[in-house]
């Protein structure tokens, strides 16, 4: 099985640098594009995508609408591809979480797969939980190429599961707003075909 992850587009907190975890934002002028960018560059593949999964946050649900209308495929949303829940920290501008969070960074400084903010998961829990999900659909259905849409922190653990780094190595893995990333999954190995790759918009 070939899976496409791809991830959202853009959001306002995104382009304003805003801790963006569990909050149901919609996507901004350049995050459609980016999203219709993506679809496009789907449509055209042969074989085509014969299924489509999503993360049920509003910024995925909206990219996966675009890949719909390009390829007549429904979504079908999966909880284990939700974005980070970041607790109390949601929100608030990513520059102000070392004055307003200092235990929190100390921990992430020192370990960032196991420091949980308050109120929310670790990265080694958003990891774990959306690797497990393209475990699942791997399990579970029997198709050839498979698209997936989904967030950053999920989109990173899962290619950290298929290099077979640790989850801290995240911070190596650039994945923009509106990419896609090529794995393939067989019975007892996986690999990476290729990452981060950026749908030029018209």
């Amino acid at each position: 099985m070939q899976i496409i992850l791809v991830r959202h587009g853009e959001t306002i907190a995104n382009k304003e640098q805003l801790v963006l975890g569990t909050s149901d934002v919609p996507l901004t002028e350049l995050g459609r594009d980016q999203a219709k960018a993506a679809a496009k560059k789907i449509s055209l593949m042969d074989p085509s995508p014969t299924i489509l999964f999503s993360s049920p946050y509003q910024r995925a649900k909206e990219t996966a609408r675009y890949i719909s209308n390009y390829t007549n495929l429904n979504p079908i949303f999966i909880d284990g591809l939700k974005e980070m829940n970041s607790g109390e920290m949601e929100g608030i501008k990513a520059s102000d979480m070392n004055d307003k969070y200092p235990d929190y960074m100390k921990s992430w400084r020192r370990d960032h797969s196991t420091a949980r903010p308050p109120g929310g998961e670790t990265l080694g829990e958003v990891h774990t939980r959306a690797w497990k999900s393209i475990l699942n659909i791997f399990d579970e259905y029997n198709e050839s190429l498979v698209v997936v849409v989904a967030h950053l922190f999920p989109i990173q653990g899962i290619l950290c599961n298929v290099l077979g780094i640790k989850s801290n190595n995240f911070e190596k893995l650039v994945i923009d707003l509106g990419s896609l990333s090529f794995i393939e999954i067989e019975n007892d190995s996986s690999r990476l075909l290729r990452m981060n790759d950026i749908c030029p918009i018209d």
